[in-house]
């Protein structure tokens, strides 16, 4: 025996370090013998048992999964039995005598159609169930790694499902089964599929909930929603106790929600863990499977502040046609579309049938490269199916922003200079017969084929056969390109904007003879399968908006895409059967150029959301949160200040209450400030804000999508004349919609419009408008409607369900019934007054309080600088104004197509600045006023010290001794009007408030004692004065009691009818005593009238200039704190230095009142 194992080498692997004694090695190989004899007895065992398991009709791999696994000479492990008797309960045998000391299996037979079980046979994943499902059982955490198509989207819900999740059955896996996904249509059709093959109706067994949504029962045990939903629920439950298990997929994209989940799960999961240990916790374990579609796993495996201990990563096998990869041997930097065009031609005189996708970066160049190759296709020389839209869509021609611009909106829009510059190029194209297809073909090098793996020569064969067959016809041009002309084209645009059924389009079928072309952007690259496509054309660039460094200015660029998205978009080709990738870059360009991944979307997106979502969590230190990868700490400071000007959060980063009111809704932070402005102006009875409050529920929908506007100047047609009319009539129904207060209240009335029409795409199509954002926006609109109407009088939204009870009432609804209806009407909302308008932009300045520009008007500076310059060089258009804006040092302009480019107010907010490649443009510009912005940011307003005059005083309408200060607003400084607030100085507001007494400003009654005074009022308030005992005694009183304020001092009188009896007396002549007795009722019942009754008017002389009354913060407690108001002033005279001297001065380093002088 000791020589048998030598002669293989086994000696060496029971004395690795060849020290140990013969007689050792013996004593093993005997026992090694004994235990070779004892497993071959159990093979001959299980043998039997196999022979008897032939009357089952069992296959050879249902067999093979009964046998045991384990090597010869090596015992059989605990997973290698567990998964024998896995397989003997699924075949419904017994299970083995050697592993029923095993926990049982938890396994539950789902009943698929036939057609289904046939199916499924084909997707690499099924294959790697048992695979996927021990690194389950085994870890809490797993990542799942399998290229798009191999069906892991469909197939792992119902591998946790087979396994007991979801199952009421199994107490630690009865939580459902929750699947994300990044994208609304994703998750439907996902939801749909997986229902389909479990042969079950949507909304049962399987069910989803996507954010206008929700097919989901009691009893769904697979739930599919996105990412944000996932998010919202985890905001009231942070456990996630209705889920046991939870499947991340797509989280290669890298989006913002998925990001910020990652982060939540890595901790949540392990403490779930924890607490399932504690006896009588009646919490289980939560297990996390990350799915992905590309290798990029080092950021979540090799993360240890995500995860510690590195999780396993299971790699589901690629299961992909090869596809052939032709990189250009030269790189054209510029006319790629050109490029693509060309090649194109070339594919289509030159290969075999089969469709093309071609991927540009956006909608523009999209439409623009559909064009030219239609118009080489006219009647007469081939298929042209420009004139064949979608019954209610738009025809095929240029929606939205022209590429690397802006326009009113912030869309991007950068090639206004070149407009016709596409209808050029196709003019000068030469005929298809003049074109060498073959010298063109040779300037390719030939380097790499993808895919392929597992096919057989065969197999390559049947599927090149089957996907000639399923094109038809043979294209009439391939036979002989000599002498006939190329078969025609159907050619067909996909990107985002463009309506759903005409998307749809391009899974349709494809004219008879004709070979389909698809001009896509990046939405082809991943989750969908274009059938027939056996050809990619690839300019290797994406357009992508990015946020500068400062976080203040955005931009869109075009720049190369990762080497992860464009070997995505080669796989396209290779989806039926092998096919070919053309990359219209060199092989050099893509390995030195091209990022190995795509930059996360935490790295591009302001993080206010984000911030305030963590704070509502109780993550107060969100720079040490575990994201996969961690934004700069700048970005979140930028958040962060963000939050604290909108109110979110207090000077000390704590959550105010409105941001936990603003946390939720289920909106971005400034959209939720808007509104609550909105509401807070109702609950205050100002006028019109009950009416206004349905159009700023209405306005937070609109401006929660894209614009609604498409853009005039990107509108194309076959020749130059109906391109004109077109735009002009555009131009025309844009400007029945447009709002003179601004771009964002022109999208407003779009939203209105739309709605009082019925939501009908036609409306769209005659008014130029983009039917998706608006459907998006209305259905925003009735998620919000609904949301408030169930807002809770004792929750985050109390202010909120206060206002809308408050509005029902106003609008004529005393039973607070129907808010809902109020908020969304039926019909629609009518076109909002001019009053509701002028509310909403107030609202809007609350919204985007730190982001206000202020018009520049210096001459001198606009001439030397060239701060105006016509658009168009004499071409008469709009010129773009000089603004200075909030968020950046650099002059920022407002564009010319908006809807305030002739009337330029002097201040704007502004929803984003966007950089173009002229000049930085303010996007979703409104007009505000000035006055209001201290009013609604009291966080952006410095104070100087109280000024020398005017005075401080006791003010009647405010019922308070108010001081003015100077005020400047935001990081530039700009002069506000005088402000006034509380005085600070106890001992101050008490003197005042005497002499305010005393001459009967506080309580008119006592105005009729002016005369019978021992001594002139004002002396109260004197300094030199305090020493008198009349004086000194009525202040020390007042002050005592706290009393400085009307009502205060109803508030003392109904605890002592009789105090400040003795005090007053002292300031009267003894023959008044009789008549201040006389009136001492009218004096109480006067302090205690309400103070709608109390004030009458004041009179001009007792207010000094225009003033806002702020909050205090000092001493003071009185009821203006609650409360904002407008206190309108006339001039003074002499009033000493103005505000804007006394910044000159440095009085504005304090940000509080300093007291008044003792």
């Amino acid at each position: 025996m000791l020589k048998y194992m030598q002669t293989w080498g086994l000696t060496r692997s029971l004395d690795p370090t060849g020290l140990l004694p013969q007689t050792q090695i013996r004593y093993s190989c005997r026992a090694a013998a004994a235990l070779h004899q004892d497993e071959k007895a159990a093979r001959e065992q299980r043998a039997a048992v196999l022979a008897d398991l032939a009357q089952h009709s069992l296959s050879a791999g249902q067999l093979a999964l009964l046998r045991p696994t384990a090597h010869q000479g090596q015992r059989e492990t605990k997973r290698q039995r567990l998964r024998r008797a896995l397989a003997h309960q699924r075949l419904g045998l017994p299970a083995p005598e050697d592993v029923t000391d095993l926990e049982p299996a938890r396994i539950v037979h789902l009943k698929r159609p036939a057609g289904m079980r046939a199916a499924r046979k084909g997707l690499p994943i099924v294959g790697m169930e048992q695979e996927v499902m021990e690194a389950v059982a085994e870890r809490d955490v797993v990542l799942l790694c399998g290229e798009t198509g191999c069906g892991k989207t469909t197939q792992v819900p119902q591998f946790l499902l087979e396994a007991g999740y979801g199952s009421a059955a199994f107490a630690e896996r009865s939580g459902r089964i929750g699947v994300t996904q990044p994208r609304r249509v994703a998750a439907v059709a996902a939801a749909t599929r997986i229902a389909q093959e479990l042969g079950c109706e949507l909304g049962g067994l399987v069910g989803y909930q996507v954010r206008y949504e929700r097919r989901a029962s009691a009893n769904t045990a697979v739930k599919v929603m996105t990412d944000g939903i996932l998010l919202r629920e985890l905001q009231t439950d942070f456990l996630l106790q209705q889920y046991s298990v939870l499947v991340l997929d797509e989280a290669h994209e890298r989006s913002l929600n998925t990001d910020l989940l990652l982060g939540l799960l890595s901790r949540i999961v392990p403490l779930r863990r924890q607490m399932a240990a504690e006896a009588g916790s009646g919490v289980a374990p939560l297990k996390l499977l990350i799915m992905s579609a590309t290798l990029r796993m080092e950021d979540f495996a090799g993360n240890p502040a995500l995860f510690p201990a590195p999780p396993p990563v299971v790699r589901v096998p690629a299961r992909q046609y090869p596809v052939r990869v032709h990189f250009a041997r030269r790189t054209e930097l510029h006319d790629y579309v050109g490029a693509a065009y060309a090649k194109v031609r070339q594919l289509h005189r030159a290969l075999p049938p089969g469709g093309v996708l071609v991927f540009l970066t956006g909608q523009r160049e999209v439409e623009a490269l559909c064009r030219r190759l239609r118009q080489a296709h006219l009647p007469g020389r081939g298929f042209d199916d420009s004139a064949d839209p979608v019954s209610g869509e738009l025809p095929a021609k240029g929606y939205g922003p022209p590429a690397g611009g802006v326009d009113a909106f912030g869309g991007d829009a950068a090639e206004e200079a070149s407009e016709g510059a596409d209808e050029a190029r196709a003019a000068s194209d030469a005929d298809w017969d003049d074109f060498d297809t073959e010298a063109a073909l040779e300037e390719e090098e030939e380097t790499l084929v993808l895919g392929g793996e597992g096919f057989s020569p065969e197999q390559l064969a049947a599927a090149e056969r089957h996907l000639e067959q399923s094109q038809g016809v043979v294209l009439g041009a391939l036979a002989d390109t000599k002498q006939s002309e190329p078969a025609p084209l159907h050619v067909l645009p996909l990107y985002a904007m463009l309506p759903a059924a005409a998307q749809a389009r391009v899974f349709g079928a494809c004219p008879p003879g004709a070979r389909l072309i698809v001009v896509a952007t990046n939405v082809a690259e991943t989750s969908l399968t274009i059938p027939g496509v056996r050809y990619v054309v690839d300019a290797g660039r994406a357009k992508a908006k990015r946020l500068e460094a400062s976080g203040a200015l955005a931009r869109y660029e075009v720049g190369w895409v990762s080497k992860a998205a464009a070997e995505q978009r080669a796989g396209r080709a290779g989806r039926m059967g092998p096919g070919l990738c053309y990359r219209l870059y060199s092989s050099a360009v893509y390995n030195d150029a091209f990022p190995a991944h795509s930059e996360p979307e935490v790295l591009a997106t302001p993080l206010e959301g984000v911030a305030l979502t963590m704070r509502s969590l109780g993550i107060d230190k969100v720079s040490n949160f575990p994201f996969p990868t961690p934004p700069e700490r700048g970005a979140l400071a930028v958040a962060e200040a963000a939050l604290v000007a909108l109110g979110a959060m207090g000077p000390k980063q704590e959550l105010s209450a409105h941001g936990r009111a603003m946390a939720a809704l289920p909106i971005t932070p400034r959209h939720a400030r808007m509104l609550l402005q909105a509401a807070e102006d109702v609950a205050a009875g100002a006028a019109g804000a009950a009416q206004a409050l349905p159009y700023a529920v209405a306005l937070a929908a609109a401006l929660s999508t894209e614009s609604p506007f498409i853009m005039v100047d990107s509108i194309t047609a076959q020749d130059d004349d109906a391109a004109r009319r077109q735009r002009s009539a555009a131009g025309a129904a844009h400007a029945r919609l447009r709002a003179a207060g601004g771009d964002t209240l022109s999208a407003l009335n779009a939203l209105c419009a739309f709605e009082r029409a019925g939501r009908s795409e036609v409306f769209c199509r005659d008014h130029y408008l983009h039917a998706r954002n608006l459907c998006e926006a209305a259905s925003l609109h009735t998620q919000l409607a609904r949301a408030l109407a169930r807002a809770a009088a004792d929750g985050p939204l109390a202010p909120v369900a206060a206002a809308m009870a408050a509005a029902a009432q106003a609008l004529g609804n005393s039973q607070g019934s129907g808010i809902n209806e109020i908020l969304e009407p039926p019909g629609g909302l009518p076109p909002p007054p001019a009053a509701v308008l002028q509310r909403l932009r107030r609202a809007i300045a609350a919204g985007w309080a730190d982001q206000v520009a202020r018009r520049v008007h210096s001459a001198e500076y606009l001439a030397t600088r060239q701060g105006t310059v016509d658009a168009g060089e004499g071409s008469g258009k709009r010129r773009a104004v000089r603004y200075c804006a909030q968020a950046t040092d650099e002059p920022v302009f407002l564009h010319p197509r908006s809807a305030l480019a002739r009337a330029a107010p002097e201040y704007v907010a502004y929803t984003q600045l966007v950089r173009s490649a002229k000049r930085p443009y303010l996007a979703g510009v409104t007009e505000v006023e000035v006055t209001w912005l201290a009013d609604v940011a009291p966080p952006l307003v410095t104070l100087s010290p109280p000024l020398d005059a005017p005075a401080p005083r006791y003010v009647p309408a405010a019922d308070a001794v108010l001081a003015w200060h100077g005020a400047a607003y935001g990081r530039h400084g700009w002069e506000l009007l005088p402000m006034a607030r509380p005085a600070a100085n106890a001992v101050a507001r008490a003197r005042l408030f005497a002499a305010a007494l005393l001459g009967g400003r506080v309580l008119p009654a006592l105005a009729g004692l002016r005369a019978a005074l021992v001594m002139p009022p004002e002396q109260a308030a004197q300094l030199t004065a305090q020493g008198q005992r009349r004086v000194g005694e009525l202040v020390c009183a007042l002050q005592s009691a706290g009393v400085d304020s009307r009502a205060a001092l109803a508030a003392a009188w109904r605890h002592d009818s009789a105090w400040l009896r003795r005090e007053l007396g002292a300031w009267v002549r003894p023959a008044a005593h009789t008549a201040l007795d006389a009136m001492w009722p009218m004096l109480l019942s006067e302090a205690a009238a309400p103070a709608a009754a109390r004030i009458r008017s004041d009179k001009a002389e007792d207010i000094p200039e225009t003033a806002l009354l702020m909050p205090s913060d000092g001493e003071a407690d009185t009821s203006s704190d609650k409360m904002l108001h407008i206190i309108p002033l006339r001039p003074r005279a002499n009033s000493g230095p103005t505000p804007a001297q006394q910044v000159k001065n440095g009085m504005l380093a304090h940000s509080k009142a300093a007291p008044l002088p003792p």
